[in-house]
């Protein structure tokens, strides 16, 4: 993202979040704010390759850090319609899944609980933009790298997309600071873990809304 995009898009979270803590409809901002950081990277994205493609999942047994207003709106998302079976996946995942780094989780074929049976995204619309950035230029080298049965010399690169990653990063850390900026938490969290916290405990989201930390040991 270059660095006027970067500017304008601080300003313009600034001016949604001033807006709605004035309105008291701090929610509706979040909302907003999340929005517009994805729309603006992927603006600055648009026409460009990736090889990635829906049911293709090679990449998602990575962790995922999220922002707590993003956690927020994909825990709404889902829990909108039936969602025990998914819900199980959550809680394994906190209980167990969440303590793996990366390699392990690899090792392990520890998938995203949000997959669907055929391997695609499940909240696709809403997913974090962490999830966003991540374009890969090359599907067969992606799928070698996460293999788990190939040996330590196999090259694990994989060729990718760094203007979009860095487009992501930004936004990212642009919703970061506008949160730090109007008093709102702006730790990250584990995507499974913050998710299911938000959607089993509604008292989060007013804890959260209303400039409160969330519980310690949400992240650990």
């Amino acid at each position: 993202m270059a660095q006027g995009d970067l500017l304008l898009l601080d300003e313009e979270l600034a001016a949604i979040l001033s807006d709605a803590l004035e309105k008291g409809d701090v929610e509706a901002g979040l909302m907003q704010g999340v929005t517009l950081c994805a729309d603006r990277a992927e603006a600055l994205c648009a026409g460009r390759e990736m090889a990635c493609a829906r049911g293709c999942r090679h990449c998602c047994v990575l962790n995922v850090a999220v922002l707590l207003p993003e956690a927020m709106r994909i825990a709404e998302t889902i829990t909108a319609t039936p969602w025990s079976a998914l819900q199980k996946r959550l809680e394994f995942h906190s209980s167990r899944e969440r303590w793996m780094d990366d390699e392990e989780r690899m090792m392990r074929a520890a998938f995203c609980p949000l997959l669907d049976t055929d391997g695609s995204c499940s909240i696709h619309p809403v997913r974090p933009l962490a999830c966003r950035g991540v374009a890969s230029l090359d599907s067969g080298r992606c799928k070698s790298a996460f293999n788990p049965t190939i040996d330590d010399e196999t090259d694990r690169t994989v060729p990718a997309d760094l203007v979009r990653q860095t487009a992501y990063d930004r936004a990212f850390m642009a919703l970061g600071r506008a949160l730090a900026n109007h008093g709102l938490d702006n730790r990250s969290i584990e995507l499974g873990v913050g998710i299911l916290a938000f959607a089993r405990n509604p008292e989060l989201k007013t804890l959260f809304i209303s400039g409160g930390r969330l519980p310690r040991e949400l992240w650990g």
